[in-house]
């Protein structure tokens, strides 16, 4: 069947829905961009995942009672399809007038259940974990990466240099990406909040704070990184996409023994979106990988 983004509610008026309404939600085909790097989804070049906090969500117990919590999902990126936003989004609201339990604890297990397999049903995998974190669960909260490995991409680079660059390109420029082949291993752990990219359909901003790990013979020039990375400025893909894209630009120029790449996006409508890729799952930390986890948040989201 052809994949067609019309057919949801991206970028169209929609009211707030007042019960559990499972259709809401709408699919992508993961395959739609990736065609178009050479990625297969039956022979991927990582691993990886796609993690959802979402703040906004809110459902009653029998007798009225509002329930309140943080709901947490994870998939992987090897999953067929990826879940469309403003589709969870609303979704998410369809269950704040819906009574679910006797007690509190019901009403969050009957709710964790019924979203998981909604959206297994969705994407078509039954790899779909969800948590619900309510209000004085203090303990799980980690930080993905941290700051001691991470350097700020503008700290590795020499500052008059980086500003004597007139910036021109603001759509993916991979041809931008430069380094030069070397006999010995270099290792680069670099995080900036330079990338910004914009909704395929309402063409609104996504802000995302990136993070690139990589093993590699290449001496990378890493201003070239910085103007590979403002050339997203004005790109149009969903987050997801823009992570993979990264990726593959990032194996293809430099061809690195091992490479991680996450983004961690602001939050809009209530929702952060926090894709990872790697081609050794020991590089993924915990936080994307342990649904139990609470991820502490970067100064932006």
């Amino acid at each position: 069947m052809e994949f067609n983004l019309n057919e949801s509610l991206l970028g169209k008026k929609a009211s707030t829905p007042e019960r559990y309404d499972a259709s809401l939600l709408f699919s992508i085909p993961r395959s739609e961009n990736r065609i178009k790097y050479d990625l297969y989804d039956n022979n991927l070049p990582f691993t990886g995942y796609d993690v959802w906090n979402c703040y906004e969500v809110s459902f009653l117990t029998d007798n009225g009672l509002p329930v309140a919590g943080m709901l947490k999902l994870a998939y992987p990126a090897a999953s067929t399809y990826m879940v469309e936003s403003k589709s969870l989004k609303l979704y998410l609201n369809s269950f704040n007038m819906e009574r679910l339990g006797a007690t509190i604890e019901q009403a969050q297990n009957e709710f964790i259940s019924i979203v998981q397999t909604d959206l297994r049903n969705l994407l078509q995998t039954e790899a779909v974990e969800a948590q619900l974190f309510t209000e004085g669960e203090g303990s799980g909260v980690v930080k993905p990466f941290a700051d001691s490995e991470y350097k700020t991409l503008v700290e590795l680079v020499d500052t008059q240099e980086l500003l004597s660059w007139k910036f021109r390109h603001f759509y993916e420029t991979p041809e931008l990406l430069a380094g030069t082949e070397t006999s010995v291993i270099h290792t680069y752990a670099f995080r900036t909040d330079m990338l910004r990219s914009n909704c395929r359909v309402t063409n609104q901003p996504d802000w995302g704070d990136l993070f690139v790990k990589m093993e590699t013979r290449y001496d990378v020039d890493m201003i070239s990184v910085i103007k590979y990375l403002v050339s997203f400025r004005k790109e149009n893909h969903f987050h997801e996409e823009v992570v993979e894209m990264i990726y593959k630009r990032f194996q293809d120029k430099f061809k690195p023994g091992k490479l991680m790449v996450a983004a961690m996006y602001t939050r809009r409508g209530g929702i952060d979106i926090n894709p990872v890729r790697s081609n050794d799952l020991t590089w993924i930390k915990p936080a994307f990988t342990d649904i139990n986890l609470r991820m502490q948040k970067t100064l932006r989201q």
